[in-house]
């Protein structure tokens, strides 16, 4: 029978994780909050140390004798090492100390009768450490839960220390509650995941930069796991300086949410903005571009024209509302509104009208055609040499402009036709033809077939800015202003390439734009325009009552575009903000934590930390969850790939030295996949 009570009890969670022989003290003070514990050389030489910022846990229970546990003491308190502690005799020990060493003649001791005896080499071996108290471990219902704090304490009670390692720590550091346990599953089927997703294991416990002991070449290193559905709809922070890691849990991500999508078979796209091009591109650094993993996956964007990538920029003539809302901006940086006509020309809108409203979309389509010649006489590259516009214009318009054309022709055989415009006109052919209706106009306003004006005073208006005169016939700079927007433009793009990124996005594509090439400008404003469309696009679903697609973002120098300044209504903002709900995941990484929206850093619920540089940073980051705790580590360790990590599951920090990214154990994984 007692056999069989001890069997039983081996398979509990608290006597599992009691290691006896990893003791190392006593508590000798506790509240809710700290802890300070008495410890010895010996016991910490025998655990192969107690590094800062260690996990140690606490218990009164005999793992031998639980079954004579009283109800109470069956629990264990998880505290973290975040200092040394005085005890009350340590001055009485330094000053024995000090006379010791006074009285030596020697750096190295030869004669034992000048050392400490016995008595007093075994006192001067203990000191004290203060933890943190992170919270109580305890079983209910025949599974293991973790209250953040204490519950009780026993000021009286006998509390005893230890180190835990191995299995031990591994349950510690990958502890899930079962409500979140639970709650996984529910959100992961909310996101079109039935199957049950496995933790992937991002690396292995680190306590400190100096790890020669408890990462020793006897000692286990413990795999911390992340929870996978952690980052669907979420947002998570990669934090540190430069060349500390940041790219490579980037990887680290995109690899893991990829292993979802074909494991689960669930189609999740993922777009990364690649500031300075490591993720598009091969190189031998990092042995190993994304674009090479995922070939088969893979969308490549870039600014330039360039083989094997897709263009970034949008064809004006086809885009045509998108192509005027840059041109728009572009006027407003350069400044030049001054002239009436250009103010008009900047308030236009180019939507289509309904096409059943033929008088409303005729104008239009003659509006689009003016505007389109304007393009062309302002240098843009047509998208091809015999591209036409198309529009209407009654019997009684082409007579007017055969006339004004002819005027001074006297010999009918060398008279000038006027084209139909319903059949198009070449761009050249546009010109003289709106040229030619402009003069008209002025004299006597053309009519429509219903008798109203043939050109509203947004279609005059860039009439006078091809001309480069105003209604008076004075000068203005007209198509001249528009110069400058020629860099966003693209002649051999036939799809709007916010539409044609987001359908890749919907097929489960990796969409990588390379954006380190290029104009700084431009790179700010496409960026932002291709999320304006993820983002209105996944609303648009949602308010729509359909289910958004499962989408991933990731942005390096993320303070530019979430900066602490921006206002929360702006694009970025607002999709860091709010994309949680429509699907959208967003994965930014940044040096300056102060420089992020507080806004966005209070919503963000996965953390990754590596060295940040100074105070200033250390504070920010300081006032979220526990990382106060590793303040001067943070500063300190320079170490690539040593993180600090808080998921969404994890309800504490854990340092982490985050494995490398290698990519042929991927590739290895993709071509299993297809046998």
């Amino acid at each position: 029978m007692l056999n069989n009570i001890n069997a039983l009890l081996k398979d509990n969670y608290l006597v599992q994780m009691v290691q006896k022989d990893n003791f190392v003290g006593w508590v000798y003070s506790i509240d809710y909050d700290y802890a300070l514990i008495v410890t010895n050389d010996l016991w910490k030489a025998k655990v192969q140390g107690i590094p800062h910022n260690c996990f140690l846990i606490a218990a009164s229970f005999n793992p031998d004798d639980y079954q004579n546990v009283p109800e109470e003491e069956r629990e264990i308190i998880l505290l973290r090492v975040i200092g040394t502690a005085k005890l009350p005799q340590d001055t009485d020990m330094i000053r024995t100390k000090i006379d010791n060493y006074q009285r030596q003649t020697d750096i190295f001791i030869n004669d034992l009768s000048k050392d400490f005896d016995d008595i007093t080499k075994n006192m001067l071996q203990f000191g004290g450490l203060e933890c943190r108290v992170l919270g109580t471990f305890f079983v209910r219902e025949n599974e293991l839960w973790l209250g953040s704090d204490i519950e009780s304490f026993a000021v009286a009670a006998r509390l005893n220390v230890y180190r835990p390692k191995d299995k031990a720590l591994e349950t510690i550091v990958n502890y899930v509650d079962p409500i979140r346990k639970n709650k996984a599953i529910e959100d992961a089927r909310a996101l079109g995941i039935n199957n049950p997703i496995k933790p992937f294991k991002i690396g292995t416990v680190r306590y400190t930069s100096t790890d020669r002991l408890h990462r020793g070449i006897n000692e286990e290193k413990v795999p911390f796991f992340i929870q996978p559905s952690d980052f669907l709809a979420r947002r998570t922070a990669v934090l540190g300086m430069t060349r500390t890691g940041k790219s490579n849990m980037i990887k680290q991500t995109v690899s893991v949410i990829k292993r979802i999508s074909d494991e689960c078979n669930v189609k999740i796209g993922q777009i990364i903005y690649d500031i300075n091009g490591e993720y598009a591109n091969a190189n031998q650094q990092d042995q190993g571009a994304i674009s090479e993993i995922y070939k088969d996956e893979t969308i490549r964007y870039r600014m330039l024209s360039t083989e094997g990538f897709e263009e970034l920029q949008n064809n004006f003539y086809i885009q045509v509302q998108e192509g005027f809302n840059i041109i728009r901006n572009v006027i407003a940086e350069d400044g030049n509104k001054a002239a009436a006509d250009v103010q008009t020309f900047l308030n236009t809108s180019f939507d289509e009208p309904d096409k059943s409203d033929k008088r409303l979309h005729n104008r239009w389509k003659v509006k689009v055609a003016a505007y389109k010649t304007m393009l062309y006489k302002a240098g843009f590259e047509p998208p091809s040499k015999d591209y036409k516009v198309y529009f209407e214009a009654n019997k009684n318009i082409r007579e007017a402009l055969y006339n004004h054309i002819n005027k001074d022709v006297s010999d009918d055989n060398t008279r000038i036709d006027v084209k139909d415009p319903k059949y198009g006109l070449t761009l050249r052919e546009a010109e003289e033809w709106f040229l030619a209706a402009r003069a008209i106009n002025k004299i006597s306003p053309l009519k429509s077939s219903s008798g109203e004006k043939w050109l509203d005073e947004e279609t005059k208006a860039i009439l006078n800015m091809i001309a480069c005169k105003n209604d008076k016939d004075s000068y203005i700079n007209g198509y001249k202003i528009l110069v400058n927007a020629i860099k966003y433009h693209s002649p051999r793009r036939s799809q709007e390439v916010g539409e044609e990124i987001y359908n890749h996005l919907l097929e489960g594509k990796i969409v990588i734009l390379d954006l380190s090439v290029g104009d700084a400008t431009l790179r700010d404003k496409i960026s932002k325009q291709i999320a304006q469309v993820i983002f209105n696009k996944s609303m648009g679903y949602f308010i729509e009552g359909k289910t958004p697609p499962n989408i991933v973002i990731y942005i390096e120098e993320a303070h530019n575009l979430i900066g602490k300044d921006m206002d929360l209504t702006e694009t970025w903002p607002r999709l860091a903000k709010e994309g949680a709900k429509y699907r959208i995941s967003l994965v930014y990484a940044t040096q300056e934590v102060s420089s992020v929206h507080p806004n966005i850093l209070a919503n963000t619920e996965n953390w990754f930390i590596s060295h940040l540089n100074n105070e200033k940073e250390i504070n920010e980051l300081s006032k979220f969850y526990d990382f106060s705790d590793f303040s001067k580590s943070l500063l300190r360790a320079q170490d690539v790939g040593f993180a600090r990590v808080k998921t969404l599951s994890s309800p504490f920090v854990v340092p982490v030295q985050i494995d490398k990214f290698e990519p042929e154990k991927e590739v290895e994984r993709l071509k299993s996949m297809k046998k």
